[in-house]
């Protein structure tokens, strides 16, 4: 019995470290229950194209530039998901899956190939005028800790101060910190 209880420690550890190396932005405790999303999310307005304006760290988008988001629809629960990316050795790659929605601005969203292995992801719609912006959060428990995941997508490849302020304002009005946003590079698109 205490070995089994031993492997099955060693391995939460095992996996809750190689779940951190997919996420720089890591916290103590547990994720946050106080997060808002948008009540009355409109699923059909957010379909289309997005680009990737900013984000928390990402190892799976680490050196990639030209990030974009296309969503289309396939059911009244579910959302087709593309996301493509220009590597840090010049080759696109994408990657698909599929969005369900769960709740009021709160989908989850497993993808195909080798990241199904990873399982669902939150992907919570905090704020969207669906036009112009939108700020998206997910935040996974692992062991003693969470990992937080941030980004602002946007519907024009370079937006205007405006939008960006917008979007920033909506994770500052919920605690989210702002420092840890990286800028992705959206141009030789």
């Amino acid at each position: 019995m205490q070995k089994q209880l031993t492997f099955v420690c060693l391995l939460a550890i095992f996996l809750g470290t190689t779940q951190m190396v997919a996420s720089q932005i890591i916290g103590l405790g547990r994720c946050p229950r106080n997060i808002k999303t948008v009540e009355d999310f409109d699923a059909t307005k957010y379909l289309g194209t997005w680009y990737e304006y900013s984000k928390y760290p990402f190892i799976f988008e680490f050196g990639a530039k030209c990030v974009t988001a296309e969503y289309g629809a396939i059911n009244s629960t579910e959302i087709s998901v593309v996301n493509t990316q220009i590597s840090s050795l010049n080759s696109k790659q994408s990657i698909d899956g599929i969005a369900k929605i769960v709740g009021p601005g709160k989908l989850a969203v497993s993808f195909n190939g080798l990241a199904a292995l990873a399982g669902a992801a939150d992907y919570w719609v905090l704020a969207t005028d669906y036009e112009n912006y939108a700020v998206v959060y997910s935040c996974k428990n692992i062991a003693l800790t969470h990992a937080t995941f941030v980004w602002i997508l946007t519907r024009e490849r370079v937006p205007s101060a405006d939008i960006i302020n917008a979007a920033k304002d909506a994770l500052v009005s919920q605690n989210i910190s702002l420092s840890e946003l990286s800028e992705t590079d959206q141009s030789d698109c």
